[in-house]
Parts: C-alpha cells; structure tokens; sequence
C-alpha cells in the first residue's frame, strides 16, 4: 500500500497486511478502557439504590453523600449563574477567573490564581495529574487502604499501581520506611490522601515532613489529595503536605 502526501509526488510504502480486517475480531473499546475496573463505591451505592426503590429498608454507605439536600442559597446561586449571560459562552479552560482568585484564597498553601485549574470533580483532577505526570509503565505509590478511583486512574493513564499497605497497629499510616522498601528504579510518583478515604487517618506535621523529605531525596513526584480536610475530628489536626 503506498501513501501520498498532500499533492507530493512522494511516496511513503507500508507492508502489506495479508490478512484481511475482515478476518479479526472487532474491538469495540480500547484496551486500557477494557482494563479499568467498575467502581466500587458506584457498584454498592446503585445496588443500595436499586433496593430501596424495590421497597427494601437499606441504608447505602457506599458512596459520601450528604443526608439532606443542597442548600436553598446554593441552588439559587446556581440558578442566577445560569441565566447570567456572561455563563452562556465557552468557559477558559483552567476555569473562570473569579473562581481560580477565590479557590487560591482560600488554598492551604500559598498559589497564584495562574497555577489554579478547575475541574469537574476529584476524578477529574485526579487522574488529569496522573496524565500530566506519568509515563508508560512509571510507578506510583499509594498507601493502602485507599480511594477505589486511585489505581484506576494510575492504569488509564499508563502508569503501575503499587499498594503500600498499613494496618490498625499504626493508625493506618504509611511510613517513609516502607515507602522506600516499595521503592524501585520505576517509582517516578507518591499518592497521599489525609486525611484519608476510606481510614479517617490524618497524618501530623512531623510525619509529612518525614515522608517528604524522602520524597524530595529520590526525586519522586507527590500528588496530595486533600479533599477531606474540613473532615477531622478529635484531637486530629489537618496539616497540608505543601505546608510540612
């Protein structure tokens, strides 16, 4: 088979298949789409659903919602966004300025509104940095238990799950020595969550400066999920990571 570029006269040839397509079988998805797997959190909360719509007495601890509705002045906000025109055009793609300015404001470690990108939920932002970040075949480090949507997301973006587990006798805590015993030539990212989904665990200022620093030695990427961090209880005190 020969191709022609443009109106060159030149040609690039290419081996000639033998086989027809005809002959293979159709892929109706990517093989990395085929890989991921269903979410657990979204498997449980739809059965949950599905049984109390079928008049069961069940009450979901799948997926963390709220168990009441969102506020009147949220719904109204949304509504007046809605009909301003200047929301009827195609947003920026890191997001609306006004809204980049206000989410630096309040931001747990000090950013400009430049270095500020909206997304459509934590999923996205997830897995959008792992996109960023990741190479074929490159390691990432997430402590375990964790968020179901992690290793997923690694996957889909070509990277390798590695699970550092932790366990009750430590607080469900990951140390910087057994992140470096999980360690090979291919880690190139550490994941961390606290505090944590599904633990509760929240990590002090000494520990983060630890695992840091570990980080920082080998070079290593960290991607930090903070999502939780009005979410603590007790004695518990949220430290960011970039603030270690």
């Amino acid at each position: 088979m020969s191709y022609r570029k443009g109106n060159s006269k030149d040609f690039i040839d290419f081996p000639v298949r033998r086989e027809s397509w005809q002959d293979q079988p159709m892929r109706r998805i990517s093989e990395r789409i085929s890989s991921i797997a269903e979410s657990a959190t979204l498997a449980v909360d739809a059965r949950a659903k599905a049984l109390r719509a079928a008049g069961r007495p069940v009450i979901g601890f799948g997926a963390g919602e709220p168990d009441f509705p969102t506020p009147d002045y949220i719904v109204e906000a949304a509504v007046e966004a809605c009909r301003d025109p200047r929301s009827h055009k195609y947003t920026p793609a890191a997001g609306q300025p006004a809204l980049r300015e206000a989410i630096a404001a309040v931001s747990a470690h000090p950013v400009e509104p430049s270095q500020v990108i909206v997304t459509n939920g934590g999923k996205q932002g997830v897995y959008q940095a792992f996109a960023a970040l990741l190479d074929l075949g490159d390691e990432v480090l997430i402590p375990a238990p964790y968020w179901t949507t992690y290793p997923e997301a690694v996957q889909l973006a070509g990277g390798v799950p590695v699970a550092v587990n932790t366990d009750e006798s430590t607080g469900y805590l990951v140390s910087a020595d057994q992140l470096e015993a999980a360690r090979t030539p291919r880690t190139k990212l550490l994941l961390m969550c606290s505090p944590s989904n599904p633990t509760g665990a929240v990590y002090s200022r000494e520990q983060l400066q630890e695992i840091g620093d570990w980080a920082v030695e080998h070079n290593l990427f960290v991607v930090t999920d903070e999502i939780y961090q009005h979410l603590v209880y007790g004695d518990a005190k949220f430290h960011s990571f970039t603030r270690r």
